[in-house]
């Protein structure tokens, strides 16, 4: 946790203030003491000093006196509790959400136009989950993770950010492909869904599991897996998969046979089928995922220690207006 020093700067303003104090009152007390050197004999000053008045003025002179030690004294005290940096510490134990989720993104030649609006979507999916984990796997002729599974929204939303400026930038050195060329052909759809099943840890505990997949489902290379071996994987694994297809559209019906087998691959799963232009797809996978379980799990404790400086700011400026007052009065 970053702390801000906001009030710093008010304790040198304090500290000058009060140097500033310290030596007016000295210099005119000074200057009295000057005026005063010579001494000037009174007769009979006893009758002076019994006088009703002059006892009750000596007695306010005392009172204003014991009055700026105590000023000065508060002054000091909160000045030396703010450099001592007095803060509240608690210890927050975050919830985290018992499902882990696997973004799944194909970026062979064939998806170069639809992965930044790919991407897009993932955005939209993670802006709204709320402590579940997510990673990102990119996938060719191999697989390569982006990022591992993490409830770090802050870090998955800037390498999304990045992966979309890597995608769409004319000066983008396209090292988002580093690592994922290194299989027999390219766009090995059944590798890519079996490597993203192989990305979830903590195995033996009970979680949710889903991937969201996102692919053509063109292949042009000779797999390892086929999609509904990967399919029968990911099932077996119990991994719910989501497929997001862009290349199911009116225009490309010679996709359809792919279209089909995709959905059918991922129905099978437990999952749901999508194009990429269905403005239900986020909302779809959204509420399927985050219906599958809601026991929520305690996060590592996170100690937090957080500056409380408002009180003695508050006293030490009380402090120096009532010196500052005092003073005055002592000079009159």
């Amino acid at each position: 946790m970053e702390l801000i020093y906001w009030w710093m700067p008010l304790v040198w303003l304090l500290a000058v203030a009060a140097v500033v104090a310290a030596v007016v009152l000295v210099a005119r007390t000074g200057r009295r003491r000057k005026a005063n050197a010579e001494p000037l004999w009174v007769a009979h000053s006893e009758r002076l000093t019994a006088l009703p008045g002059y006892r009750r003025a000596l007695s306010r002179y005392r009172r204003l006196i014991i009055a700026t030690i105590a000023a000065l004294g508060v002054l000091l005290l909160a000045g030396m509790a703010l450099g001592s940096r007095v803060v509240s510490t608690t210890v927050f134990q975050p919830e985290l959400r018992n499902r882990d989720i696997v973004l799944c993104l194909d970026v062979s030649g064939s998806m170069t136009e639809y992965d930044a609006a790919l991407v897009g979507v993932f955005e939209k999916l993670v802006q709204r989950f709320d402590g579940e984990r997510i990673a990102l796997v990119l996938f060719n002729a191999s697989a390569t993770t982006y990022f591992p599974l993490t409830s770090d929204y802050d870090y998955v939303a800037a390498q999304l950010d990045h992966l979309v400026e890597d995608l769409t930038s004319p000066e983008s050195d396209y090292e988002y492909w580093n690592g994922t060329d290194l299989g027999n052909g390219s766009s090995l759809i059944g590798d890519g869904l079996g490597s993203c099943v192989m990305r979830f840890d903590q195995v033996g505990e009970e979680r949710s599991r889903s991937i969201v997949l996102a692919t053509d489902n063109y292949v042009a290379g000779e797999p390892i897996l086929t999609l509904k071996e990967a399919g029968a994987y990911a099932k077996a694994q119990d991994v719910t998969v989501y497929g997001i297809n862009p290349g199911d559209v009116s225009s490309k019906d010679y996709l359809d046979d792919l279209a089909a087998e995709m959905d059918e691959v991922v129905t099978s799963t437990g999952g749901d089928y999508y194009a990429l232009a269905d403005p239900g797809a986020v909302g779809g996978i959204v509420q399927q995922i985050t219906a599958e379980q809601t026991k929520t799990l305690k996060g590592a404790k996170q100690l937090v220690q957080v500056d409380e400086p408002f009180v003695f700011v508050l006293a030490a400026f009380g402090g120096l207006a009532a010196l500052m007052l005092l003073a005055w009065r002592l000079r009159r």
